[in-house]
């Protein structure tokens, strides 16, 4: 069973987008695949339930159906960092509680589980407890969405330390870019190829689908 983390450089770069693509990828392949956010903000309601744009687009893409709350378990209505939302909705998320949702999914049956980070790899979760943390502590293999736009060179290099110094399989990045007008993009990308201590496992377009991917590296490292 292949699992892996997606995290990003920031918030709104494309993990949703990279996730779905993945998922669709590998369903290609005749994998069974299944997707899961485990935190999301900015939530809208229905029938009484709040609901994640981007945990209904991994459920659609995943190729096991299940409910709803088991692929977006803590979901809130505000668009802002999820351990403020969850206080505004007299919640308090902790490490523990996130943890055993994900190994909830993750005891289902398939051959691919991709879980979707909610911002950036340090996002907090409570005053004291990072959602790295969890990831940390369950020893996930990590993806990186690079969202190529001006800033991504220090954002990358900063999040890939923080992999590193967290010790986890760190099995590539994909550039998403975000950002059509960005000068010297392919420097750029060019400096990530160098400076990341990972491959470069894909550069989606400004607009397009994933294309091409180098898919060897997840396998390698997750099965």
């Amino acid at each position: 069973m292949i699992k892996l983390f997606i995290t990003g450089t920031d918030t709104n770069i494309g993990k949703t987008y990279i996730s779905v693509g993945l998922l669709e990828e590998f369903s290609k392949l005749g994998l069974a695949t299944l997707g899961m956010k485990p935190l999301s903000s900015g939530c809208y309601t229905e029938n009484d339930k709040l609901i994640s744009p981007d945990a209904l687009a991994l459920r659609k893409a995943s190729s096991v159906k299940l409910e709803y709350k088991l692929i977006n378990p803590f979901a809130f209505k505000q668009a802002i960092a999820p351990h403020i939302a969850a206080k505004q909705e007299n919640c308090y998320l902790t490490k523990k509680k996130i943890e055993q949702a994900m190994l909830r999914m993750l005891s289902i049956p398939s051959d691919l589980t991709i879980i979707e980070g909610v911002g950036g790899w340090c996002t907090p979760i409570n005053e004291d407890e990072l959602m790295s943390d969890v990831i940390t502590s369950m020893k996930l293999p990590v993806i990186l969405v690079v969202g190529l736009k001006l800033g991504c060179l220090n954002h990358s290099i900063l999040t890939a330390q923080a992999i590193k110094e967290a010790k986890l399989p760190f099995i590539g990045w994909i550039g998403n870019c975000i950002d059509p007008s960005m000068q010297a993009m392919s420097e750029n990308i060019e400096t990530l190829k160098f400076l990341l201590p990972a491959p470069c496992l894909g550069i989606v377009p400004y607009g397009h689908k994933l294309g091409h991917l180098n898919l060897e590296p997840m396998f390698r490292h997750c099965l």
